[in-house]
């Protein structure tokens, strides 16, 4: 018995050390308090629920931050109202399907109502195809920001047909792109997941372009957060890098893709990222919100 009850003692022992060394859910920086900033939430989408707009008036007020609306031509008067009434929060976006019929009406009529960007997802060609360069120059006349979505990309669940997929998404079509507008205001969403390095190495070259940092990524590296550092591994103009280069962590925006209530966890999240890579704070400040402050001519707060 006396064995036995010695065994136990010692099994338990290391079970409870192993628990003790066993990662959390999130990086321990993640729980940790964020520093107030101004933010500005380059990923927000538009949701017709009712209690959408007070919850998100609410929750990014108490964080002195404001959010990029994305919204679709069918929710654009509802979207306006809400932002004629909380221009302190909202910043309008429109949405476009790049292979409707009336694509570039619809950035004409975006543009008209005052909307500040273009959200584009799901293309049926690839984001370069020649075929789309009317709609980003007109973008580019009209100084908007071009919002596009890289990587993977979910399906509806629908069982239908879908005519697009990541592959018609990779982060190295933004640098086509980039190159053939060099005024247009570009913003890649996800980071290129999967495609971390070829998102990077596309805005190390493009003084124009910019990737947010939403969907699953932070947490699938949540447990290896300096991982970030061998993307975006330059620090400035340098041997093999533009003499417009900037340190890399300046070519991310803060963005959430998340209902308005995510917004404290991501942006604990993009801290913990930002803790483990050592970010200098003032480039902290423009990743989330001078950067596009700048970009959408907004005062800074």
């Amino acid at each position: 018995m006396q064995l036995r009850t010695s065994f136990s003692l010692v099994v338990g022992t290391a079970i409870a050390a192993l628990l003790l060394l066993w990662p959390t859910t999130e990086p321990l920086s993640a729980q940790q308090a964020v520093p107030k900033r101004f933010v500005i939430d380059a990923h927000q989408h538009w949701r017709s629920s009712p209690d959408y707009v007070p919850t998100l008036v609410k929750v990014y007020r108490e964080h002195g931050a404001m959010a990029c609306v994305l919204t679709r031509i069918e929710s654009l008067d509802q979207m306006i109202a809400a932002w004629k009434q909380h221009p302190d929060v909202i910043i309008p976006y429109g949405h476009i399907d790049v292979d409707h019929p009336s694509a570039l009406a619809h950035i004409e009529r975006f543009a008209k109502a005052g909307v500040k960007g273009i959200k584009m997802h799901t293309p049926k060609y690839n984001w370069d195809d020649f075929g789309y360069f009317p709609l980003y120059a007109r973008m580019q006349e009209l100084g908007l920001v071009a919002l596009f979505h890289t990587g993977i990309v979910s399906g509806s669940g629908s069982g239908e047909p879908e005519p697009s997929s990541m592959a018609r998404m990779r982060p190295s079509f933004l640098h086509t792109i980039a190159r053939s507008f060099p005024k247009l205001k570009i913003h890649g969403s996800h980071l290129g997941n999967p495609w971390y390095d070829e998102a990077a190495e596309a805005a190390r070259w493009s003084p124009n372009l910019y990737f947010d940092v939403t969907g699953s990524t932070l947490q699938k590296k949540q447990h290896n957060l300096k991982v970030f550092r061998e993307y975006l591994w330059w620090d400035g103009p340098a041997e093999h890098s533009p003499s417009t280069a900037v340190y890399a962590f300046e070519k991310l925006v803060f963005g959430t893709d998340e209902s308005p209530e995510a917004l404290p966890s991501m942006l604990a999240k993009y801290e913990a990222m930002l803790e483990a890579n050592a970010v200098p704070e003032p480039s902290r400040r423009k990743i989330y919100g001078e950067t596009m402050a700048r970009l959408l001519g907004i005062p800074m707060r």
